[in-house]
């Protein structure tokens, strides 16, 4: 699948949100409010490393966790 421009997660339905692509930009509502787009996690929990809430320096750490996270390691 193809990235696209950032997307609004609330706009999808739950199998369109479980079909982007991990890593695919998202927002929620506001332009603003961008994120990361993780994964669904089998709850139905969806996953997203939302931008701004993590220090400079630490975001790998954060995206790792969070990915690792929505693939239940």
């Amino acid at each position: 699948m193809k990235f696209t421009k950032s997307i609004d997660i609330w706009a999808l339905t739950p199998n369109q949100i479980a079909s982007l692509q991990p890593g695919q930009w998202v927002f929620a509502g506001n332009r603003a409010d961008k994120g990361r787009y993780f994964g669904v996690k089998p709850s139905g929990s969806v996953v997203v490393a939302w931008y701004g809430n993590t220090r400079k320096g630490a975001r790998r750490s954060y995206y790792r966790a969070l990915r690792d996270y929505a693939v239940g390691r």
